[in-house]
């Protein structure tokens, strides 16, 4: 008599799989929890520093007002001629004091800067106006609010036309 012939069974082989242990959850909990303390001591540090939305709303209207001020000087009647260092800012010494150069408590509308070429304004800051061209002029204006954080800066490019 012969033994029968045995079929060899094809199947998958199933392996134990329990899942993740308890040293592995702990592990994940506190390498996620130092991960989430470092981004909110991050983020923290950069809200207690930037500006007041209102603040800052405040500080571009205040910008704008002043660049107005000083682009109507070029439609002036000695036009772009007359647009120079010495007359561009209508809120300097000695015309300054009517209300459109006044600004809040707390905010300085800094001096304009104004500059032709390459120069330096007196935010400390080099500047190039259209390469030097003769027939342009440029203007800065910044603002600082409370606690003397730059709110707003704007430029702008005067040409002759």
């Amino acid at each position: 008599m012969s033994m029968p012939a045995r079929r060899s069974r094809s199947g998958i082989v199933r392996r134990g799989c329990g899942g993740v242990s308890l040293v592995e959850v702990i592990a994940f909990i506190v390498i996620t929890s130092v991960v989430v303390v470092g981004l909110l001591a991050g983020m923290s540090g950069a809200v207690r520093t930037a500006p007041v939305p209102r603040e800052m709303h405040q500080g571009l209207q205040l910008a704008q007002g002043r660049m107005e001020l000083i682009l109507a000087q070029r439609s002036l009647p000695a036009g772009f001629a007359g647009f120079t260092a010495a007359t561009f800012d209508p809120c300097a010494p000695p015309g300054g004091a009517q209300e459109a150069c006044l600004a809040p408590t707390n905010y300085t509308v800094v001096a304009p800067c104004f500059y032709t070429g390459a120069g330096t304004c007196a935010f400390g800051a080099a500047n190039t106006c259209m390469a030097g061209l003769v027939d342009y002029k440029c203007v800065r204006v910044r603002v600082t609010g409370p606690g003397g954080t730059i709110l707003a800066e704007l430029d702008a490019i005067v040409a002759n036309y």
